[in-house]
């Protein structure tokens, strides 16, 4: 039995990681230089595990502030 099917175990090359991300492989490349989220030499390739990368997206979520009232009608 393996950890693949774990999502934070996952790894992920860097043009896959891109693909979540909306960017390309040398973007995601630049990100992780950056410190945005960690890499993982392996070989001659870059791979990122992708609960770093989901927890990443997660960590640029934005919501906007709430309306105080839901009347439409309220001054």
């Amino acid at each position: 039995m393996t950890n693949e099917g774990t999502s934070a175990e996952q790894m992920l090359s860097a043009n896959q990681a891109g693909k979540m991300l909306g960017v390309s492989g040398k973007t995601v490349i630049r990100m992780m230089e950056d410190g945005d989220f960690p890499g993982y030499k392996i070989g001659s390739a870059w791979k990122f595990k992708r609960g770093d990368i989901e927890s990443y997206i997660e960590s640029r979520k934005f919501q906007g502030r709430k309306a105080e009232s839901t009347d439409p009608h309220a001054a």
